[in-house]
């Protein structure tokens, strides 16, 4: 009977003692572990490859060792930082542990010591039961009949990532003679971890790419040379809507033209292999945009790729228009307090001597009209430096709970006499469970009031004023639009409405969309237009809700 033992050397022991060598034994033991060394090298290498996924890698390699040798049990741990930056080695892949002697193996400190000096001279170690480090398994290791176990250092020109362990013991047990084929087990798996790790760190910084690509707020595609779509985010598919982007021409989705038009910054782009940056209403949406278009260059510097990116920046911009115009409105305000308080008081003694003199000279019917004139002059200039005076220092707001319906109808009931004579036909879309509003009732109908009559002013040959509210949950805010279908306003105009002093009626003063203006802001509001020429002007007054400011009860909405 021969020895099954893989590291004999090729001797055997007949039953009478004498020493007596078998070539053909010698012979068969080693090619027996040839073959085994081989067998193993092949399922390390096959695990390798099989999969790209570190855990695979893993458990694939432990368990070629493990069946090849006939061992029952073997555990792979790989080097880590605890929570407090101390280096650890932590269990990664197992066979052969129950469930309850897992989880009392699980990590074992090592030192920096011994990662840069004893474990690189020494890869490959014996251990006997009492050096184990977990009392539990020692005692496992016993109870399976098993003396000792082999230490295999998992390294890689880099260092040490982690140890393999293995139960010695059985008719193939390993001896020290076979240190070389272990300490290069050690090194192929070490490479495998190295590179699974690599993988994972790759697929993981793809992954935290795509997040990030589909979290950005703003249209983003990847366009190649030929101008094909490549790819695009979450927000460019929810914009634009269309579900076959991909392998478009980006001139067809973006323009929805036959070819780029020009002017484009893809195509821009293309042409000088440079970053180009462009700004203006967006080709199918209007508004106001930025676009970005960056070359992306391979190492020939010949271009692949283009990334182009559209910023909406309509609200910003209307926003910022808004400030510039209250601080224009702030300046103005303060000068024209000034001027009005200067005129006032010159004013009122033209009109007192005025009048004292209609009363007490005989004037024949030319004097008398130029008087009358004279007085109707004053009184309008008053009726200036009043309004003046109210939009540089308007008073204090009392702000009360109250519905903007309720000033809508109130509003509606003094100008139905006006409507009536102008031949416009007045229509109210109210949503009736509007929550309240804290406000200044009378500064608010003052607003609307403002907007109305602009608006029938708007239609000199009679039209239809459409006024509505809304409770806009998205913002959430409380909206109300108020759309004729007049003139409209010229383009040019557009900007300068809401300047003091700006106006086109030959009777009035351009002050009142500007008090409007400053009426809202102390409400926490703003107002916005949309015009178009020959069409009529919407107007909207958007009341901003806090979140947590208004509840949904039965019958309405109220606020908390």
């Amino acid at each position: 009977m021969t020895s099954a033992s893989w590291n004999t050397g090729g001797e055997s022991f007949p039953a009478g003692g004498a020493l007596r060598a078998d070539p053909d034994a010698s012979l068969r033991e080693k090619i027996l572990r040839q073959h085994n060394e081989l067998q193993i090298l092949f399922d390390i290498s096959s695990a390798v490859h099989s999969s790209p996924h570190l855990e695979d890698v893993l458990h694939q390699s432990l368990m070629a060792i493990l069946r090849t040798l006939r061992f029952k049990m073997g555990a792979i741990y790989l080097l880590r930082s605890d929570e407090q930056g101390v280096r650890v080695m932590s269990l990664a892949a197992q066979q052969g542990f129950s469930s309850a002697l897992v989880s009392s193996i699980r990590s074992f400190p090592v030192k920096e010591s011994w990662l840069s000096d004893s474990g690189r001279k020494a890869p490959v170690v014996w251990l006997p039961l009492d050096r184990l480090f977990f009392p539990e398994l020692r005692a496992r290791m016993a109870d399976e009949g098993i003396q000792e176990i082999v230490r295999i250092a998992l390294f890689t020109q880099n260092g040490i990532l982690g140890l393999l362990y293995v139960a010695n013991h059985g008719e193939l047990q390993i001896r020290p003679d076979r240190k070389e084929f272990l300490t290069t087990i050690g090194q192929q798996i070490g490479v495998a971890i190295e590179n699974a790790q690599l993988f994972e760190s790759v697929q993981r910084a793809k992954t935290e790419l795509e997040i990030s690509f589909d979290a950005i707020q703003h249209s983003i595609f990847l366009v190649d040379a030929s101008g094909r779509i490549l790819r695009v985010n979450k927000t460019t598919e929810t914009v634009y809507g269309e579900k076959n982007l991909l392998g478009s021409s980006y001139w067809q989705v973006l323009y929805s033209t036959a070819e780029p038009p020009s002017g484009c910054p893809i195509r821009e782009c293309m042409w000088s292999k440079r970053p180009v940056q462009k700004e203006g209403p967006h080709p199918r949406w209007g508004g106001f945009y930025r676009f970005y278009a960056f070359p992306v260059l391979n190492l020939a510097s010949r271009l692949e790729r283009i990334v182009y990116y559209e910023k909406d920046e309509t609200e910003a911009r209307r926003l910022e228009q808004r400030l510039q115009q209250t601080e224009r409105l702030k300046s103005l305000g303060t000068l024209a307090a000034g001027i009005a308080h200067e005129i006032r008081n010159p004013l009122a003694t033209i009109n007192f001597n005025a009048q004292m003199l209609q009363r007490e000279l005989n004037l024949d019917a030319s004097q008398g009209q130029m008087l009358g004139d004279l007085l109707q002059e004053v009184r309008k200039i008053d009726t200036i430096v009043r309004e003046v005076l109210s939009f540089a220092r308007p008073r204090e707001p009392q702000f009360l709970s109250g519905n903007l319906n309720d000033i809508v109808r109130h509003c509606h009931n003094l100008s139905k006499v006006h409507m009536r004579k102008a031949k416009v036909d007045f229509h109210m879309e109210l949503q009736e469970d509007l929550p309240d509003l804290v406000m200044d009732s009378d500064q608010i109908s003052q607003v609307v009031m403002n907007l109305v009559i602009n608006a029938v002013e708007a239609m000199p040959q009679g039209g239809t004023l459409t006024v509505r509210t809304l409770f806009a949950r998205d913002l959430p805010a409380v909206v109300l639009s108020v759309e004729d279908t007049g003139e409209g306003i010229l383009p040019e105009d557009e900007g300068r409405i809401f300047d003091p002093f700006f106006t086109r009626k030959a009777d009035g003063t351009g002050l009142g969309l500007s008090i409007c203006r400053r009426i809202l802001e102390r409400h926490g509001a703003h107002m916005e237009v949309e015009s178009t020429r020959g069409q009529g002007s919407t107007f909207r007054v958007v009341f901003a809700l806090d979140k947590g400011s208004w509840e949904e009860v039965p019958g309405g909405t109220r606020l908390n």
